[in-house]
């Protein structure tokens, strides 16, 4: 998987449900109480160059606030470290959000408000004004020449101080996020058995428990999957437990697969046998791969009301 973080992120919070339960929790009060959440939308644009996208995902969210149509600019920055550039890089993508919405509604005289929002959880301390202001030179000379804005930082890092809430499924996703670079991951994983076993019970609990054990065995090398098979079994109710060992059957397979995969590509790097019999084995085990894959129940993001533009 290139990208476990953006997928988790995507297939979580592209869901209308997730979204407002995470808004509505982590937004300021004056500002939620204003949002018709009746009228959430999740766009498909994504503003991230196509270079950073290994460290930086975002998603667009359209709502109204007194029947005036405004955006929710959601960052998520997954990379272990603070990006110092952050206010300068959350405004060229505000921008370039203007621009796109500017050319699909040339009618209107006036820009869309957005409330930029960045969710962090990484190893270090975020340290980073959350103040344009504070990133250039004599702020008091300059302030009345240069853009003014602050965004919304939600640490969930181990060192942040953001109270995990909301419904079980966001409290389990907020909880792995917010733990996945700790060393300690196992003993999170602990705390966070009893929200396995609650959200278990509910409709399509069990595939959103796989997405869950997906990525945490394709990020953390803190706990392996047989110790994840291990405590969820003693924990989920008996006719969750062959689910669990299915899906840990299914990661073992596939862990099986890219193993032999990385096998092939270091012994072809080494020249240690023909590039052509290495992209050969390498192409019939990532075949095989997919096919393991994609008959995996997996909560797909794909699912979500997803629109293919920002709506005019």
């Amino acid at each position: 998987m290139r990208n476990p973080h953006d997928k988790f992120f995507k297939e979580t919070l592209t869901r209308r449900e997730n979204a407002i339960s995470f808004f509505r929790e982590y937004l300021p009060g004056d500002i939620v109480s204003q949002l018709d959440w009746r009228t959430l939308k999740i766009s498909r644009e994504t503003f991230v160059e196509p270079r950073l996208r290994e460290r930086f995902s975002d998603i667009v969210y359209e709502i109204r606030a007194r029947g005036r149509r405004m955006f929710i600019y959601l960052l998520l920055e997954h990379q272990s470290t603070v990006d110092p550039w952050m206010p300068l890089r959350l405004l060229g993508y505000m921008v370039r959000l203007w621009e796109l919405w500017r050319k699909q509604n040339p009618d209107e005289e006036k820009l869309p408000g957005i409330i930029p929002v960045l969710f962090y959880h990484g190893k270090q301390e975020w340290d980073v004004s959350v103040h344009f202001r504070d990133m250039t030179e004599v702020p008091d000379l300059t302030e009345k020449f240069i853009p003014q804005f602050e965004y919304l930082l939600r640490d969930f890092s181990p060192l942040g101080d953001e109270e995990i809430r909301g419904t079980v499924l966001l409290r389990l996703f907020l909880g792995v996020m917010g733990h996945i670079f700790s060393p300690r991951f196992a003993e999170a994983f602990e705390r966070m058995l009893p929200l396995f076993a609650e959200l278990s019970g509910k409709k399509t609990g069990m595939e959103y428990i796989e997405t869950v054990l997906r990525y945490i065995c394709h990020t953390s090398e803190a706990l392996s999957w047989k110790e994840m098979e291990t405590k969820l079994v003693q924990t989920l109710e008996e006719e969750r437990k062959g689910d669990i060992m299915t899906i840990a059957d299914e990661l073992r397979m596939e862990g099986e697969i890219r193993g032999e995969i990385k096998t092939y590509q270091r012994l072809m790097d080494n020249g240690l046998i023909p590039r052509e019999l290495a992209e050969k084995k390498i192409a019939e085990l990532s075949e095989k791969l997919e096919a393991v894959t994609v008959g995996a129940h997996i909560v797909s993001a794909g699912g979500s009301d997803v629109p293919d533009h920002i709506s005019a």
